[in-house]
């Protein structure tokens, strides 16, 4: 099914009652920020390696304020250091640098610099950062790294309840990288069904959504309400941007001012 995969990972945070949140390749903290609202009471960790990143997160204030704890970290299958291939350069002007760094060679993307990084795997991680029996999500964004990703949460996989992953279909990132099949089948192995995803599934990059499939059988009901009515307003939502773009940007930027509390 495609639909919106970002607004039904926020409002199943809420449905699951979710304890722990792990946003890794958090960019600017501006999704942290919107599952804050959505679990004012999770424990919410951003994950970003990129250095000028990180520094621009940690002098923004309103992620303070909002207790999301930021870490210089980048996540994958093993503990240690890492090398990250920065990509572009903030004085170029725009922000789509800021997303494009990773821990593969990425060919084509502008200037290029290597930074060394610490490299985590989240089960190690959230020894120290989780109780035992917390319920878990993930978001991962991890330009190319996805697999490795969840492969460093086999260890406390049997407390993740939700993952919201970035794949690709063909290695756009990196030469070796792991390609959507592989991680779906990884996440299958690991106990999870698949519920959605925003594009396409042929189309090169799309982000899909997983939920455990011990909770989908439970919660049945009320998952099949929220992916009937996601699809519905993804649809209304094409049709208005056929028919009325300006229409659509007016309830768009109506409906921002209103999440934030304007």
């Amino acid at each position: 099914m495609i639909l919106n995969t970002r607004r039904l990972f926020i409002e199943l945070l809420s449905r699951m009652r979710i304890d722990v949140i792990c946003e890794v390749g958090s960019k600017d903290g501006a999704d942290a920020l919107c599952f804050r609202r959505a679990a004012p009471a999770a424990n919410i960790y951003a994950l970003e390696a990129n250095p000028e990143n990180f520094r621009l997160m940690r002098a923004n204030p309103e992620l303070r304020q909002r207790n999301i704890t930021i870490l210089g970290l980048a996540a994958t299958n093993y503990d240690g250091d890492a090398e990250f291939f920065l990509v572009g350069n903030p004085a170029t002007g725009g922000d789509d640098w800021r997303g494009m760094s990773s821990l593969h060679l990425r060919s084509g993307a502008g200037p290029k610099s290597v930074a060394r990084v610490k490299a985590v795997r989240l089960d190690n991680l959230m020894e120290n950062k989780s109780p035992p029996g917390a319920r878990l999500a993930l978001w991962i964004d991890a330009e190319g790294s996805a697999f490795e990703v969840i492969e460093g949460v086999s260890g406390v996989s049997q407390d993740v309840q939700l993952v919201h992953v970035e794949c690709e279909t063909s290695p756009c990132i990196g030469a070796s990288q792991k390609l959507y099949p592989e991680v779906r089948a990884l996440l299958r192995k690991l106990g999870f069904v698949e519920l959605a995803a925003d594009h396409p599934r042929t189309a090169r990059q799309f982000n899909a959504l997983f939920i455990r499939a011990t909770r989908s059988v439970r919660m049945r009901p009320a998952v099949i309400f929220l992916l009937v009515r996601a699809r519905a307003r993804y649809l209304a939502v094409h049709v208005l941007r056929a028919v009325c773009p300006a229409c659509l940007h007016r309830f768009q930027m109506m409906r921002n001012r209103s999440s934030n509390g304007h």
